[in-house]
């Protein structure tokens, strides 16, 4: 099987980007120049396209409840250029508000603490407010939006 075939057999599975086809065909112990080509052939027969490859990426990633900030760090982590990552994002139809996804996963977070705030002591809500913080933030938040809505959140 030559690399072109292997590179198209590995994207009948899902998505990928150019890099990860790249790694993947010499992984698989093709040559470089045969592994380029057959990459330059995919993205030619539109195949491989990582502007489209990141505007599905970010929508899956908001579906997933994740932030901006992860998705993109994601996106550079599967070789995806910084400029193509900025133009899908600006050129998404609908972008959530990162805000109001935040303050539902620390109501969830809330909710799965099932403590009365009015009751705790102000460790117990510094202490709670950190964890929405640190939730947050593996999800992807800016700190701006994780510091705050967890403050609000703790806070009301």
């Amino acid at each position: 099987m030559d690399a072109l075939e292997k590179a198209t057999s590995y994207l009948n599975r899902k998505p990928h980007t150019e890099k990860e086809v790249m790694d993947y065909l010499l992984r698989k112990g093709y040559e470089q120049e045969e592994s380029a080509e057959a990459v330059r052939r995919l993205r030619e027969y539109g195949y491989l396209d990582d502007f489209a490859y990141a505007k599905l990426y970010f929508e899956y990633g908001f579906e997933k409840g994740r932030g901006k900030e992860r998705i993109v760090r994601e996106l550079a982590g599967k070789g995806v250029a910084r400029d193509l990552i900025d133009q899908a994002f600006y050129d998404l139809e609908d972008t959530p508000d990162e805000g109001e996804m935040a303050r539902q996963i620390a109501a969830q977070i809330l909710a799965e603490a099932g403590k009365d705030l009015g009751a705790l002591s102000y460790e117990e809500k510094q202490k709670l407010q950190a964890r929405i913080a640190r939730r947050l933030a593996s999800r992807g938040f800016s700190g701006s939006i994780c510091w705050s809505t967890a403050r609000d959140a703790v806070n009301q």
